[in-house]
């Protein structure tokens, strides 16, 4: 699980790159306020290990939070890496 801590409305954008295995991911926005609730941003779903084009997705929050990215692999016999890569941009004020 990846972390990723951003002010409101901010927008964040990240990409999943997956090689030679099948693995499960998915991306959930967890606002910082006590009240709030939990986004699904995006359901958790197995990635093939054919997959030619690498997973890519945007979110804007409203709130400041943080995005968690799961990435699961467990059903690999060896443990390996998935590269992924995020970047945050600031809300133009």
């Amino acid at each position: 699980m990846f972390f990723i801590s951003f002010q409101a409305g901010a927008t964040i954008t990240w990409d999943l790159v997956v090689g030679g295995w099948e693995l499960e991911y998915g991306a959930e926005y967890v606002p910082a306020a006590e009240d709030s609730y939990t986004l699904c941003v995006e359901r958790t779903r197995k990635v093939p290990a054919a997959a030619d084009e690498p997973v890519h997705n945007a979110f804007t929050a409203r709130e400041a939070g943080k995005m968690v990215l799961s990435i699961d692999n467990s059903g690999s016999r060896k443990r390996k890496v998935a590269a992924y890569r995020y970047f945050v941009r600031k809300p133009s004020a």
